[in-house]
C-alpha cells in the first residue's frame, strides 16, 4: 500500500510540474565532470536580508542575483545587454517599450510570466518600495498590458531613453503569486524562492546562507544549467578573516573586492586566480540636509576642499584608486570632457571660506563655531568592513581639523548603516562606495532627485530636478551630454555631496577545486550570474 501511494504522488508531482510547463534541466547535456560540488563563498559581512527589493545591501544583492537574477546584465566592457530578455524594444519617442522575455522558471517549475513582470513594476511603485519609483516610476500602470505570457508592453508616462537598461539591470522580478498578498513589503521575509540558477534553501543571520541549484533554470551550458549544485555563503567578521578562510581552505571565493594589503599576502600562490577592474561606482562623503549647519553651501565648500583625493587615492588606497574630481566618474569620458570640477584640496582656502562665513574658533580648542556657540563638530558614519577605510577616516580627520572642523568617528555594520543612512537619514555625514552608478545621462535622478530612495542626504532642489528630468527624456545625445555639463555646474556650485576617488576593485577566486571563474565589471564580481552558471568543478 505504502508502496502504491508513493507512486501515486510521484505521478501526481510530475503531472503537476507538467501542467505548470517547468521541465528539468538535462544534467547529460553538462560534461559529466564539470557538474556537482559545492563552492563556498567567503563574505566580510553579514548580508541584511534576502528581501532585496526592500533595501541597498550589496552582499545580499550579491546573493540574491544568483537567485533572482536582474534581466539585464552587464558584459566585459561595461555594455548592458538582454539577459533573461528576449527582446527589449522603444517606439520612436521612448514612451513604450515592448520587453519579451526568455524561458524562465521558479524552483518549482512554475513559469515566470509577463504578468509578474507587469505585477512587479505596479506592486513596487504602489508600496513606494527600494528603488522602484527611480525606475518604473514613469509606466502608466492602466495603459500598460500583456499581450501574451511572455511580453509586457510598458506605456510610459513620458520618454525615457534608458527605460530598460536601469530597470531591467537593477529591478529583479517578483512573483506575483507570494507577492500580491503582502500588505507591509519592507518587513516581509522573502521565501527564497528563485527564477535564476539557485533558490535559496537556508538562511542563518549572521552566519551562512545556502543556496541549491534550480533545475528547472535551463539558460547556461546548453540547456543544461548552472554546472555547481550548491553555493554556502560564510559571514567573516572583516576582510581580515575572509582573506585567512580564502587561505586555509574554507571558502573558494572572496565575494568582495580586496585590499592591496590582503592582494600582497595571496599573490605568491599561484592557485589563487587574481583579477582587477574598474569600478563602475565611487567613494563619497553625503551631507545630510537634516543638519542645520550642513545646510550652509559655504561648509560644504569648506568639507569639500578639505579632502586630500590624491592621499586617499595613493595613501589610504594604497594606489588601488584614481582619485575623482569631476562630479562624474573619469571613465564616462564623453561626460568628463568638460573638465568640470569639485573645489581643489586646499585647507587654507577651506579655512578662508568658514572665516568669511562667520566661523571663527572663539575658545581656542581649534574648532569653528557659529555666532551663537555651535561648534563645526559632525559625526561621520561609515561601514566598518569598508577596504582601507581606516586609512581614508586618519586622512579626512586630520585635513578636516586643519580647517577648524572636528570630524567624529561612527564606524557601523552594515545593517546599522542601512537603518540609519540609507533608510533612516539619521546622522550628520556619511562615508560610502557605491557599486555602480550607470547611465548616467539618464539615471542621476535616482541618488538626487526629489524624495528618491537613494537621495539620502535629501537635498532636495526643483532647479536640479528639471535637468535631471530632462535628461532622461532627451533622444538626441550631444543634447544629453549638454544638459549633463549644465548639472555639473550646478553639483559644484551646490555639493550635495563631495566624490572623492574610484576604486580599482581586485577580487580572488582559488582554482584548487574549481575553474571557469570570470570577472566583468558590476557588483558581484565572479558571483555575478552570467559568469558564475560556468564555474565549474575541476
Amino acid at each position: 500500500m505504502k508502496k502504491f501511494l508513493a507512486l501515486v504522488l510521484s505521478l501526481c508531482l510530475v503531472l503537476s510540474l507538467a501542467a505548470c510547463g517547468g521541465k528539468p534541466a538535462d544534467d547529460d547535456t553538462a560534461e559529466g565532470s564539470k557538474t556537482g560540488g559545492t563552492v563556498r563563498v567567503g563574505l566580510n559581512s553579514a548580508p541584511v536580508s534576502m528581501n532585496i527589493w526592500c533595501q541597498n545591501d550589496l552582499n545580499s544583492a550579491t546573493i540574491m542575483n544568483l537567485v533572482c537574477p536582474n534581466p539585464v546584465a552587464m558584459d566585459d566592457d561595461g555594455n548592458k545587454y538582454d539577459y533573461l530578455t528576449e527582446s527589449s524594444e522603444p517606439n520612436e519617442d521612448c514612451t513604450v517599450w515592448t520587453i519579451k522575455l526568455k524561458e524562465l522558471y521558479w524552483n518549482d517549475g512554475t513559469p515566470v510570466t509577463s504578468e509578474d513582470l507587469l505585477f512587479t513594476a505596479k506592486y513596487g511603485v504602489e508600496h513606494h518600495i527600494g528603488f522602484f519609483d527611480s525606475y518604473y516610476g514613469l509606466v502608466d500602470p492602466d495603459k500598460s498590458s500583456c499581450p501574451d505570457d511572455r511580453t509586457v508592453e510598458f506605456v510610459l508616462t513620458s520618454g525615457n531613453v534608458n527605460f530598460w537598461k536601469g530597470a531591467g539591470f537593477w529591478m529583479p522580478i517578483m512573483r506575483e503569486s507570494e507577492w500580491s498578498s503582502v500588505e507591509e513589503p519592507t518587513t516581509y521575509s522573502y521565501s527564497g524562492a528563485g527564477y535564476g540558477p539557485y533558490y535559496v534553501s537556508e538562511w542563518v543571520d549572521g552566519e551562512y546562507v545556502t543556496l541549491e541549484r534550480n533545475p528547472y533554470f535551463t539558460l547556461a551550458n546548453d540547456g543544461a544549467g548552472a554546472c555547481i549544485d550548491e553555493v554556502v555563503f560564510r559571514v567573516y567578521t572583516d576582510e581580515n578573516a575572509m582573506v585567512l578562510a580564502l587561505q586555509n581552505g574554507e571558502v573558494d571565493v572572496c565575494a568582495n573586492f580586496l585590499s592591496a594589503s590582503s592582494i600582497s599576502q595571496l599573490q605568491s600562490n599561484s592557485n589563487y586566480q587574481i583579477e582587477s577592474v574598474g569600478s563602475l561606482g565611487y567613494a563619497l562623503l553625503t551631507f545630510s540636509q537634516s543638519n542645520e549647519l550642513l545646510q550652509d553651501v559655504n561648509v560644504r565648500k569648506a568639507l569639500a576642499a578639505s579632502c586630500d583625493r590624491e592621499a586617499l587615492a595613493n595613501v589610504a588606497m594604497s594606489g588601488a584608486a584614481t582619485p575623482m574630481y569631476t562630479p562624474i566618474s573619469p571613465i564616462y569620458g564623453d561626460f568628463t570632457a568638460s573638465n568640470i570640477r569639485q573645489p581643489e584640496f586646499d585647507t587654507d582656502a577651506a579655512a578662508a571660506i568658514l572665516e568669511n562665513a562667520g566661523y571663527v574658533d572663539t575658545n581656542g580648542d581649534g574648532i569653528r563655531e557659529t555666532a551663537d556657540g555651535k561648534p563645526l563638530s559632525f559625526t561621520i558614519t561609515y561601514k566598518s568592513t569598508l577596504t582601507n577605510v581606516d586609512g581614508v577616516m586618519s586622512i579626512l580627520s586630520s585635513d578636516f581639523a586643519k580647517a577648524g572642523v572636528e570630524l567624529k568617528l561612527q564606524p557601523v555594520d552594515a545593517a546599522t548603516f542601512s537603518a540609519n543612512v540609507t533608510q533612516g537619514h539619521q546622522y550628520d555625514i556619511s562615508y560610502s562606495s557605491w557599486g555602480t552608478i550607470d547611465d548616467v545621462d539618464t539615471t542621476l535622478l535616482t541618488c538626487f532627485g526629489i524624495g528618491q530612495t537613494l537621495n539620502f542626504m535629501e537635498f532636495n532642489s526643483q532647479e536640479q530636478e528639471d535637468l535631471l528630468n530632462a535628461m532622461q527624456s532627451e533622444t538626441d545625445y550631444n543634447k544629453r551630454v549638454e544638459l549633463l555639463n549644465q548639472w555639473q555646474s550646478w553639483f559644484v556650485e551646490n555639493l550635495p555631496c563631495c566624490h572623492l576617488f574610484v576604486p580599482n576593485n581586485t577580487y580572488a577566486a582559488d582554482t584548487t577545486n574549481f575553474t571557469g571563474w570570470h570577472l566583468s565589471p558590476g557588483n558581484s564580481a565572479f558571483l555575478a550570474c552570467a559568469n558564475f552558471v560556468n564555474v565549474h568543478a575541476k
